[in-house]
């Protein structure tokens, strides 16, 4: 009988990549690019790089899949751990006691997505916000390592996990909608939460945070709020996608300018 092809064990998810690498570019740029930082930054892609061999594991990318690449998803799931384990362990001991405290916020956070792919609820409104919080944060130890100041690195986070929630709550709207076939229709509720998120915003600036915080949240909050209210077609989910990619990257554009 012949070997079933290869699959692919890579996560093929383009918005967590997004989550992931605006993140960290952020982070690198609002510091150096010392050991320690590149160090933390692979070990982050290195851990992102281990959740699709894990689900295909766990089985949760079906039983044929779990059955023709358990093994070989095995494997490659022990490798990259390890190698992850390594880049992370030598980055934090070279790093600044403030980074390595920072690094415990995406552990604790992992430790929450471990457990909501067990329950299989990382698919959730609540699921995707954690995993894109995990990954997000991640950027301020990375920063931190480089040398840049606390409240920067804070900040930005900060802007990435409140732009990240926003566009979650737009997308699932479009998602409910047309999975009901019009029958439930979240867009209010979720319309208030993105209007929640953009008050945190304001209001954290006016507690002390740099202001380039809510600047840089606005486009990506203006997108979702008016995808929210508005009536968007499944079928304009990927145009969707990409104007947040383009909010994304002003959000990175704004933060680096704003908090360097």
């Amino acid at each position: 009988m012949p070997r079933p092809p290869a699959r692919p064990l890579i996560p093929h998810e383009h918005g967590a990549w997004g989550q992931l690498l605006l993140p960290l570019l952020c982070g690198l740029a609002l510091g150096r690019l010392t050991a320690a930082a590149l160090l933390l930054a692979a070990a982050v892609i290195l851990f992102f790089l281990a959740h699709e061999p894990l689900l295909v594991m766990l089985g949760q990318r079906g039983a044929r899949a779990r059955a023709e690449h358990g093994a070989r998803a095995r494997r490659w799931l022990g490798a990259l751990l390890g190698a992850a384990a390594a880049a992370g362990a030598a980055g934090l001991a070279l790093a600044p006691a403030a980074a390595r405290m920072a690094a415990l916020v995406p552990v604790a956070l992992a430790g929450a997505v471990a457990w909501l792919v067990w329950r299989k609820r990382e698919k959730t409104v609540l699921g995707e916000v954690t995993i894109a919080a995990a990954l997000a944060s991640a950027a301020a130890a990375v920063a931190l390592a480089g040398g840049a100041g606390a409240a920067a690195a804070a900040a930005a986070v900060l802007a990435w996990v409140i732009s990240f929630a926003a566009a979650t709550l737009a997308v699932h709207v479009i998602l409910v909608r047309a999975r009901s076939k019009g029958a439930r229709d979240p867009g209010l509720l979720h319309a208030a939460g993105v209007a929640a998120l953009a008050a945190a915003a304001v209001a954290l600036a006016a507690g002390g945070f740099p202001p380039a915080l809510p600047v840089a949240a606005a486009p990506t909050l203006l997108i979702s709020l008016a995808v929210c209210l508005g009536r968007v077609s499944p079928r304009r989910l990927r145009p969707l996608g990409w104007a947040l990619v383009g909010s994304s990257v002003v959000t990175l554009a704004v933060l680096v300018a704003g908090l360097r």
